[in-house]
């Protein structure tokens, strides 16, 4: 899409939004604009930061001639203008903004699905499904959950709550380790799985890309590594061809890639 004279905004707002990352990715690979978020700063990514991404992205986006508003929250939204006010590191306000644009986008807040949301026991005030550390929810027994209908608390306290995000891997080792406590159960055999919840992550930005390895997600880490280049482009798009390739052969994790993840100390359980 051209988007000629335009301010584009990008907005991430509210705790519960679960996967900053995607954010990222659309900022870097449209035109300039203004970057609206509830982070305390770039880069924090509801991890409180890995490694050098405050660094690295503000330096991407002065590269791309993106503005940056942190600690904000939308106000309101009119046809062709948004409504933001910034806060101040106590949460204090500290100014409102008036963002014309021709194009915006907007990461809303996530919540529970209508089906079960209200359930007492079930899911918290939000909707999402109340699991312990085995997946299993523990008023029914009988009810597992994974990836983004879970709430996990933001890591870290903030003037405007940032939602934790949800990663693939880190989903992959919910589903591993329900599946593990599922056959268990089935056996009768003690359901004691636990998923790693690591975060690994390939952000494409288009003609570059950073990724970054959190274990575990949640600090303190053993391991807090980020990185950024044309490489993780390539990366991402080999992957993808990857794992398309492995869903259509049914093997959601050949013994190669078990190994070399291994090797590296990324493992999806405990």
């Amino acid at each position: 899409m051209a988007l000629h004279n335009a301010e584009t905004f990008v907005v991430m707002d509210r705790a519960d939004h679960r996967h900053i990352d995607p954010a990222y990715e659309y900022a870097f690979i449209k035109a300039p604009m203004t970057f609206v978020t509830a982070e305390p700063y770039i880069g924090h990514l509801g991890l409180g930061g890995v490694g050098d991404s405050k660094g690295i992205l503000e330096s991407g986006m002065r590269d791309k001639h993106i503005k940056w508003i942190c600690n904000a929250k939308v106000s309101k939204v009119e046809a062709g203008k948004m409504f933001v006010t910034e806060h101040d590191e106590m949460g204090v306000e500290k100014k409102k903004h008036e963002l014309p644009f021709n194009y915006s986008m907007m990461l809303p807040a996530f919540k529970g699905v209508d089906a079960v949301f209200g359930i007492e026991g079930l899911v918290q005030a939000r909707g999402f499904v109340i699991v312990g550390k085995h997946q299993r929810n523990p008023k029914y027994k009988n009810v597992f959950a994974v990836s983004v209908c879970v709430p996990i608390p933001p890591v870290e306290a903030t003037p405007i709550p940032v939602g934790t995000p949800k990663t693939g891997y880190m989903i992959e080792s919910m589903v591993t380790a329900t599946v593990y406590n599922i056959h268990a159960d089935l056996t009768g055999t003690p359901a004691d799985t636990e998923a790693t919840w690591n975060a690994v992550c390939l952000a494409d930005f288009g003609d570059s890309g950073v990724a970054f390895v959190a274990i575990p997600q949640i600090p303190p880490r053993n391991v807090n590594w980020f990185s950024e280049g044309k490489w993780v482009h390539l990366a991402k798009i080999a992957f993808e061809k990857y794992f398309i390739r492995k869903m259509k052969k049914g093997n959601s994790e050949p013994f190669y890639e078990g190994s070399i993840l291994k090797m590296m100390g990324i493992e999806k359980l405990k």
